[in-house]
């Protein structure tokens, strides 16, 4: 891993987003690529694209356009894609660092961003690394679709809101450690079973009056998928029931707990 070699741009050039769009289809093959148009209009009026490059040669980005939501101008993280091969260089954060060095220096106090609540690699820097929450479960958000990523189960999307100047996203960017021992004391709401050397989710209680719940997750979703498209899609369900009623209930999820077992467990929160 030659992590030296590694250079982050922001990109201004049609040229530059020509070699993104050529870099998506990379990452996601033809589905879900954003054009060159559309890139260069959102840098144009409050958005920013970012790309890694090794030895000169883009291999991950982030592109974000402006929001607006309550009043309040925000940065919607739309993509982010590193090819397969170096994904595990620490590229994502990176990208994710210096897209909030841009934000704040460009005037916003919050980015948001979608990611499927199956992805627990995902989760995990989404919400212990970086600091995110999430308040808001989007089922089917993004309607059918038949990438290799996303084909054979509903797009369910959490909404992931990043607080750029927050006390907690400072301190998970400064690395601080998590007591997970408060959080392996929450009582698992969604719990799961070995069936058929699978893992299967199993709903054991009511939500109660916890200060805090777990819910299961599969660590290897994708590989699931391939495996048994029927059981990914149990647990699909599972969850998108589980978290509509925890947030409705005034619980926010604020982190992931590991485990050696074939589920991680998300940590959910009661908030005021």
């Amino acid at each position: 891993m030659r992590t030296e070699a590694l250079e982050y741009r922001i990109l201004t050039t049609a040229i530059e987003m020509a070699e993104m769009e050529d870099l998506q289809r990379r990452i996601w093959g033809e589905t879900s690529v954003s054009p060159v148009p559309q890139l260069m209009a959102a840098i144009h009026n409050g958005g920013v694209v970012i790309a890694a490059y090794h030895d000169e040669k883009p291999v991950g980005f982030c592109y974000g356009f402006a929001g607006f939501k309550q009043g309040k101008a925000h940065l919607c993280s739309h993509m982010l894609g590193i090819l397969p091969e170096y994904r595990d260089w620490g590229i994502g954060r990176q990208l994710k660092l210096s897209q909030r060095e841009w934000a704040i220096s460009n005037g916003y106090e919050k980015m948001t961003w979608t990611y499927d609540p199956l992805e627990a690699r995902n989760a995990y820097l989404n919400l212990c690394k970086l600091g995110g929450v999430v308040r808001t479960y989007l089922d089917t958000y993004y309607g059918d679709m038949g990438d290799g990523i996303n084909k054979g189960l509903p797009t369910d999307r959490f909404l992931l809101e990043w607080d750029l100047k927050s006390e907690r996203v400072a301190s998970c960017l400064n690395g601080a450690v998590i007591d997970q021992a408060v959080w392996r004391e929450y009582p698992c709401v969604l719990d799961w079973e070995l069936s058929e050397g699978q893992p299967r989710p199993v709903e054991r209680q009511g939500l109660g009056e916890h200060d805090g719940i777990l819910f299961s997750v599969p660590v290897a979703i994708q590989q699931l998928k391939q495996d048994h498209l029927a059981i990914a899609l149990e647990w699909r369900l599972a969850l998108r029931s589980v978290f509509k009623k925890a947030f409705a209930d005034g619980y926010v999820l604020v982190g992931l707990l590991k485990s050696d077992n074939p589920v991680h467990a998300y940590v959910l929160e009661r908030r005021a």
